[in-house]
């Protein structure tokens, strides 16, 4: 049956629509250079096979555990971002007298208030999320409450209880007031006190610290909690560690011997269970006879011959991993492993300048707003008021050399003087200004 005029060309019409739209999915579904006649590109098979697979280690609590305790690698991966976050310390700003800041570093230190926050991050990179919990004293049957800082009692600030994110569950309700630091975020956090019961803790109490940052839908998927960081790097450390172990199990292959005998292949085959164990026990006892001193008796027709395993190109292999597991974890491999910098005139100097940057990156995204909230309830406890300039900023982990300290005082020192000539501060606002920086500086004492 013909079809009709119109008929053959709506057929025209959606074939031609077909080939446009499959046009357009090779155009726009394989980016990148493609040559189909020679495989290359997105045309190539092994290309295209290849593709990414969520390894969901973040949520399997005890491997994340065993690797930490089993793999120094890890372990180091691990803490030593956390312990350069907190080794040099910060600088307080602002109305302080020497005898408040002195009050502050002994509280502090009685309470071991940097040991706590580094296990803190410690864990939330390790786990993917912990927190802190400020323990107030009077304040155990009211944890579920907002902390409000003007009731802080004196003396009542205890210290810091640490419990990483296998011991703490986050409630299914969000703050939802736009204006709090935590909106958003869970409402409460129902904390493990290791067998002595669970307690409900208003988030306000808490200071959160979460892992590597993921997408909403991720992190709503990891119960508001991070990825850990050893997720994004765990191919690199196992293909380091076997090539590790491998390395060192040639050491007892450097030198294969090997024993030419006339009809072992036809004993070993066909001959007796008898002669087979016979033959066994035999060359048992020949490797165990042999050794550097020590004689082998062959008969005329046998022959030892020794093979020499060569070692080349093993260290580059070994060193190229370590460069990626060093390159994944952003850690200098100097640093991470140990080692003197490679090459002539080498100092590792602009490797760790990029390091102790993304250290301050960290300290911003993790330290800041854990301190922010902190410091006035520690201030609270010791002086019931919080001075309203209170400020702080980190330590430089890399130490100055003097010249350049006292550049760099001079710079904002000329900076101060030209503001305040200007008349865009008051003299009291620069002699606030200078004294801020004084400590860190070391300059402008007195005034």
């Amino acid at each position: 049956m013909r079809q009709s005029g119109n008929d053959e060309k709506a057929n025209e019409k959606f074939v031609r629509r077909m080939m446009q739209m499959a046009l357009i999915r090779r155009m726009f579904g394989e980016d990148g250079f493609s040559n189909a006649a020679v495989s290359i590109g997105a045309a190539s098979p092994l290309f295209s096979a290849g593709t990414f697979v969520r390894s969901g280690l973040s949520a399997d609590f005890q491997k994340l555990t065993t690797v930490y305790r089993e793999s120094s690698l890890a372990m180091r991966v691990i803490d030593m971002p956390a312990e350069d976050m907190t080794r040099a310390g910060y600088t307080l700003t602002g109305d302080f007298e020497a005898e408040e800041l002195e009050e502050l570093k002994r509280v502090e230190a009685w309470h071991n208030i940097t040991g706590e926050l580094t296990d803190a991050i410690r864990w939330a990179r390790l786990y993917g999320g912990a927190v802190a919990v400020i323990d107030l004293y009077g304040d155990s049957k009211r944890m579920d409450t907002p902390l409000v800082l003007s009731e802080v009692l004196p003396g009542s600030f205890q210290g810091l209880l640490v419990r990483d994110r296998t011991l703490v569950t986050p409630s299914l309700e969000l703050e939802d007031d736009v204006d709090d630091p935590d909106y958003g975020l869970p409402m409460y956090y129902d904390v493990d006190l290791d067998g002595d019961g669970v307690i409900r803790v208003h988030h306000s109490r808490v200071l959160r610290f979460t892992g590597r940052e993921l997408p909403q839908r991720e992190l709503v998927r990891e119960n508001y909690w991070g990825a850990s960081e050893l997720e994004h790097i765990w191919d690199e450390i196992q293909r380091y560690t076997s090539v590790s172990a491998n390395a060192a199990e040639l050491v007892f292959k450097a030198n294969l011997a090997t024993l030419k005998m006339d009809g072992l292949g036809e004993m070993m085959s066909i001959g007796t269970d008898d002669a087979k164990r016979k033959t066994e026990s035999m060359m048992a006892e020949m490797t165990h006879m042999m050794s550097s001193f020590g004689l082998l008796l062959l008969n005329p027709e046998e022959a030892l011959e020794t093979h020499p395993y060569s070692f080349d190109g093993i260290k580059d292999m070994h060193e190229a991993f370590m460069t990626e597991v060093a390159g994944a974890a952003e850690i200098p491999v100097t640093k991470l492993f140990g080692r003197s910098p490679d090459g002539m005139n080498a100092t590792g100097e602009a490797d760790m300048r990029n390091y102790y940057e993304r250290i301050a990156s960290l300290q911003e995204r993790m330290l800041r707003p854990a301190l922010e909230r902190l410091l006035p309830v520690v201030m609270m406890s010791c002086f019931l008021t919080v001075p309203e300039n209170m400020g702080f900023v980190f330590n430089p982990l890399a130490p100055m050399a003097p010249e350049e300290t006292e550049e760099l005082a001079g710079k904002l020192s000329s900076r101060v003087r030209e503001l305040f000539e200007a008349g865009i501060i008051s003299r009291e606002e620069a002699r606030a200004e200078l004294r801020g920086c004084g400590e860190k500086y070391a300059a402008w004492r007195g005034i």
